[in-house]
């Protein structure tokens, strides 16, 4: 994403910046796809995890980093709507995941959780093999 498009940055704990951009699109005629994504990219920190060898298989498994992504959006809005729908959408954000996002432990739990994801899912593909 460009960072001509970008709306709006927001700090978060542990130096984390979640940035939101615009990436609405012509739909047909004078309507429009009004979509906002956010991202952070949550770096992993071996003091979430129970051992180092856990924080190694976080690493092997997920990177360096974990990236944090939601969508906000709203289908066919007419083209003298676009900037109050966009508005709206800003607004369900901060009300809603901003909250969220803002919580000092979100980047502990969101890697624990995204880790526990793919433990979970590796587990019962082999499982199933």
């Amino acid at each position: 994403m460009s960072s001509e498009n970008i709306i709006r940055e927001c700090h978060l704990a542990d130096g984390i910046i979640a940035v939101i951009h615009d990436v609405s699109s012509h739909y047909y005629g004078g309507y429009y796809h009004v979509r906002l994504q956010v991202t952070a990219e949550v770096p992993l920190c071996g003091d979430w995890f129970g051992s180092v060898s856990e924080h190694e298989d976080a690493l092997r498994r997920l990177g360096t980093t974990v990236c944090f992504k939601r969508t906000l959006e709203k289908m066919a809005v007419p083209a003298t709507e676009v900037d109050a729908v966009r508005c709206r959408l800003l607004e369900s954000f901060e009300t809603n995941v901003l909250t969220y996002l803002f919580r000092p432990d979100f980047p502990s739990r969101f890697v624990l959780s995204e880790y526990g994801k793919v433990c979970k899912s590796n587990t019962i593909t082999a499982y199933y093999r």
